[in-house]
């Protein structure tokens, strides 16, 4: 079963000329997406995909009294054991203004599509197309798991700009008697979504039985910043829980949302947890002063500039900070968010050591002097990649070419999980060697790498 639902929201960012018959946005098109997965049946669960994009980033022509643009998207699920292909769908979101003034202009435009599943694991590969610049597009792919329900339990959490009571069936956003409008950018705050609606549900509980349910948000050092319980009894085995959160408050950041169900001996039975964004850049307070210092190393640089500086961390930045990155559009913002986040990865988050902005922006120069090739700069080169994540190799070996053999490195660094090596290979012939394999954890790793030596 498949629906697709599709709404527009409101505001206003960016003007262009009302005269301009054809308009294609500078910044490059931006795909935001997000997936819960819900009970269904006995055999099957239910996937819903959310999928929002940003009018400003869309191609316009000018026609019929108004402007016109779309996005095509191509939409695939496979299944992660047998790479059995479950879906394979295209289709196009249609979007329209009646001019750049108007509100729906500025906000963003959200849809969604639900699909029954079996349950068991997923990639998930969704490739956007602007309709009008086939050339401006933007792809994700995801491991989703559909998991499940047998014991109490509770679903996906699904991060929302709106939750309301309803009895209209024919909103395409209507579940459960409720208009519930998922926010696929989960980013909240003054300038986006200022209340962050949290849906859930909740499967197997005993009627009539007393349980403490408790809702918590921790920050990027998981240090809890605000949580809330309530006691709860239910008078059916499956319901539904809404909550909210004021975000104007919290400082700009990443987050987590916990959703913990606990018997009345407050042990937890069961918990669901999602990451979510906050911006409000009218909040200067005292937690985020290590933010601010490192701001102020940004001065002078212009919006343009801090953009390639942001652009060249794209191997330790998160999609979802990427893509929030692309709705700052002025120099404060774009200082204050690369601020934040340079004070976040100088203190070492995500499982990586601490690095220092310099060290950092330093490796990409030395990359850019070695390793640049065929006109494409050194830091996005694959040894330019492995050169900024882990710094200089402990011993480079180097193998030319022969009659029988692509010329290939191989890189060893000793005091990375006891020993790895990367191995590169120059497959095109013009000295842009593609790393093969790798013994590094979450590398690509590929024991039979020799063949591509033929």
């Amino acid at each position: 079963m498949t629906r697709l639902l599709t709404r527009a929201s409101l505001a206003a960012f960016i003007i262009f000329s009302a005269e301009a018959q054809h308009m294609v946005p500078k910044a490059s098109l931006v795909l935001n997406l997000d997936y819960a997965s819900f009970r269904h049946t006995d055999q099957a669960g239910y996937l819903e995909i959310y999928y929002g994009f940003y009018p400003r980033l869309i191609s316009y022509e000018f026609r019929d009294g108004k402007y016109a643009g779309a996005v095509g998207l191509k939409v695939t699920l496979t299944k992660k054991t047998t790479d059995e292909k479950i879906l394979d769908q295209s289709f196009s979101l249609p979007i329209s203004v009646k001019d750049t003034l108007d509100e729906s202009f500025g906000y963003t435009f959200v849809s969604q599509a639900g699909y029954s599943l079996p349950y068991g694991q997923y990639v998930l590969s969704v490739l956007a197309v602007d309709s009008l610049s086939a050339e401006r597009k933007d792809s994700i792919r995801l491991l989703i798991s559909v998991n499940p329900f047998l014991s109490t339990s509770i679903s996906d959490l699904e991060l929302c700009s709106s939750i309301k009571e309803s009895d209209d069936k024919t909103d395409p956003f209507f579940k459960n008697s409720m208009i519930v409008v998922p926010n696929p950018t989960l980013v909240f705050g003054v300038t986006a979504s200022p209340v962050m609606f949290a849906y859930a549900e909740v499967y197997n509980v005993s009627k009539d039985t007393s349980y403490l349910l408790k809702t918590m948000i921790t920050d990027s050092r998981d240090k809890v910043i605000r949580e809330s319980s309530k006691t709860r009894s239910y008078t059916v085995t499956n319901a539904v829980e809404v909550n909210t959160v004021n975000t104007t408050s919290i400082p700009s950041g990443r987050y987590r949302y916990h959703l913990m169900l606990r018997n009345s001996a407050g042990i937890e039975i069961t918990k669901a947890s999602k990451t979510f964004y906050v911006y409000n850049p009218h909040l200067k307070t005292a937690e985020v002063s290590s933010a601010s210092i490192k701001a102020s190393e940004l001065d002078g640089l212009t919006a343009d500039e801090l953009a390639d500086e942001f652009r060249k961390t794209q191997y330790i930045a998160t999609d979802q900070e990427i893509k929030t990155f692309s709705q700052v559009t002025s120099v404060e913002g774009r200082k204050e968010f690369l601020g934040r986040f340079w004070s976040e990865i100088e203190s070492g988050r995500l499982g990586r050591e601490p690095m220092k902005r310099s060290e950092y922006l330093g490796r990409v120069s030395v990359a850019n002097q070695r390793y640049r090739v065929m006109g494409k700069d050194g830091w996005r080169t694959d040894r330019g990649r492995v050169y900024i994540l882990y710094g200089e190799p402990d011993e480079v070996e180097r193998h030319p070419s022969d009659q029988t053999s692509k010329p290939y490195e191989s890189w060893r660094f000793y005091a990375i999980e006891n020993g790895v090596e990367f191995v590169f290979v120059d497959r095109s012939g013009f000295s842009d060697y593609i790393l093969v394999h790798s013994t590094k954890r979450g590398e690509l790793r590929d024991e039979s790498w020799q063949r591509f030596l033929e």
